[in-house]
């Protein structure tokens, strides 16, 4: 190739670039990055014994203190400390689950407990009223 045909070349590639030429107007931008270590991921969180221990007594909580406030009250309690004590070591659903089952069973076992005691002394008034009681 002569000297004047090489110069029309270049012309042709430089006033080429609206997308028909050879070239694109594809800029790499890579070459100024650095390298990114790639992240790794997180090891979820264990469920361990305590808060599945928490989870299973504030069911039962729930359960028994519907029926008598006591059982659910100490049910409750016992879930609740090992909710809590089980999340200190690591939180996940389970124990979440646990603490708010145990505080749902607490809860209702007071509202039983009250609920049985002022209905336990409006019996006995009224026993005491209209006889039929001995004391």
């Amino acid at each position: 190739m002569d000297g004047q045909n090489m110069g029309n070349e270049q012309n042709n590639q430089n006033n080429g670039n609206n997308g028909n030429g050879q070239y694109s107007n594809y800029q790499d931008n890579t070459a100024n990055m650095y390298y990114q270590t790639p992240v790794e991921a997180a090891e979820p969180a264990k469920t361990n014994a305590l808060q599945i221990i928490g989870l299973v007594c504030g069911i039962v909580g729930i359960i028994v203190g519907c029926c008598t406030g006591l059982g659910g009250l100490i049910f409750g309690i016992i879930g609740l400390i090992c909710a809590i004590i089980g999340n200190n070591q690591g939180k996940t659903g389970v124990g979440t689950g646990g603490l708010i089952c145990s505080i749902i069973a607490i809860v209702l076992s007071i509202i039983v407990l009250i609920v049985a005691l002022v209905f336990s002394e409006a019996l006995f008034t009224y026993l005491n009223t209209y006889g039929n009681y001995p004391y």
